[in-house]
């Protein structure tokens, strides 16, 4: 269901049954399926790469079809106007309203060009030489660095840190491209073809080494337990949830309804730091979540015909809600035991990172894991993300310290 032609935007794993109904449920029973070959070192076709928390997005390569070198942002796959640039002239032209994307943009067209890069690839701007610092946390001196959500470490007496402290700029390269020009081409994970090494671009490999790990006896009866739970759940759910795909919207009475809201919800809780424990419970506070955010707008619209027309509709969505109370908490279940199955993997990959990171409070620097994953499987990709940590931290805390 993720299928990614070009990179802009990745779901989390748990809402493609938000954002696709029962053929979401199937996309993710499929890449769970996966997950299981993966971590049972079963023969797999699927691919996962550690998400790296960077600014800004990065694509460049060889133009196929003017063939010289560009540097861009996601812009590059603008329908209307790509934003590509071959010269820093043109970096300024597309991107001099942002002088620090800009600067950055400039930095990777002059050395990026040195890796001798094939094709188009994409990835992430972590930082320059003048970002990193040198500083002793919890005892242990390291090279730090990164300009978001994220602090990341490096002993500097690692060879990976010895690299880093002699290049220009910081980069993760975890995409490529195949096609016949910018516009059309399809994501494919990883860099394809090999780059040279070069001292003034340290590329972070963020390639995951699944091979690392595995799952014992019980791991593996309780994967596949909760995998056919799941499953099972989704086939109970799946009618209910073609339903909330089918009447959810941004214009229109849709924008009105509840399911307009569920996506809104979670990140809501997240910022409460509050986790899906008891279905009913959260049924309540989906329904007081959606009341905060439509009574007021109904309010304050100018004629009191338009509020008595949204008020109804408010009033058929809170009913709606009643009426389907049941089928709302299995929702709300299979929610919850998707991501409790996630985050089982999730803790399982974050001890196999090089890299420390922190986030930056205003009592020092406290640890944390890595942005995520993204898992890849026949062209789909999804994220796996630890939300109540990350997502928390992007959504509040690091947004105080940046």
């Amino acid at each position: 269901m993720a299928n990614v032609t070009h990179l802009k935007h990745l779901e989390h794993l748990e809402d493609e049954m938000l954002n696709y109904g029962v053929d979401g449920c199937k996309s993710i029973v499929s890449f769970l399926q996966e997950l299981r070959k993966m971590l049972g070192c079963d023969n797999s076709t699927g691919f996962m790469q550690t998400k790296w928390d960077g600014i800004p997005s990065i694509v460049c390569g060889i133009d196929p079809q003017i063939g010289q070198f560009f540097i861009a942002n996601k812009s590059a796959f603008n329908k209307e106007i790509p934003k590509v640039a071959f010269t820093p002239k043109a970096v300024d032209k597309y991107y001099g309203h942002a002088p620090d994307l800009a600067d950055r943009l400039k930095l990777c067209l002059k050395h990026l060009k040195k890796l001798d890069i094939k094709g188009v690839v994409q990835g992430d701007f972590i930082a320059t030489r003048g970002d990193i610092k040198t500083e002793t946390v919890h005892g242990e001196r390291l090279y730090t660095f990164g300009n978001q959500a994220l602090t990341y470490a490096i002993p500097v007496d690692h060879p990976i840190g010895r690299t880093i402290i002699e290049a220009e700029i910081i980069v993760v390269l975890h995409t490529h491209y195949t096609g016949s020009s910018i516009q059309t081409m399809q994501a494919r994970a990883g860099l394809g073809e090999k780059i040279k090494t070069v001292k003034e671009v340290a590329v972070i490999d963020n390639d995951t080494p699944m091979h690392k790990i595995g799952l014992d006896h019980n791991e593996e009866v309780k994967f596949d337990k909760m995998v056919s739970n799941i499953d099972s759940n989704c086939k109970i759910c799946g009618e209910f949830l073609d339903e909330l795909v089918l009447l959810k919207g941004t214009k229109g009475d849709a924008k009105w309804h509840v399911s307009s809201y569920l996506k809104q919800f979670f990140n809501d809780q997240i910022k409460r730091q509050k986790t899906i424990s008891n279905p009913a419970q959260a049924l309540e506070d989906l329904t007081n979540f959606y009341h905060s955010k439509v009574k007021p707008a109904a309010d304050k619209l100018k004629t009191p015909a338009a509020q008595v027309q949204k008020k109804t509709l408010i009033y058929d969505s809170e009913n709606y809600l009643i009426n389907n109370s049941d089928k709302f908490k299995a929702m709300l279940q299979l929610y919850k035991d998707i991501q409790q199955l996630k985050q089982f993997v999730i803790n399982k990959l974050d001890h196999l990172e090089t890299f420390k990171t922190f986030v930056r409070t205003e009592n020092g620097y406290k640890v944390t894991g890595p942005e995520g994953y993204v898992l890849h499987k026949d062209g789909d990709m999804v994220k796996l993300v630890n939300r109540l940590e990350f997502s928390y931290i992007n959504f509040t805390l690091a947004k105080q310290w940046r």
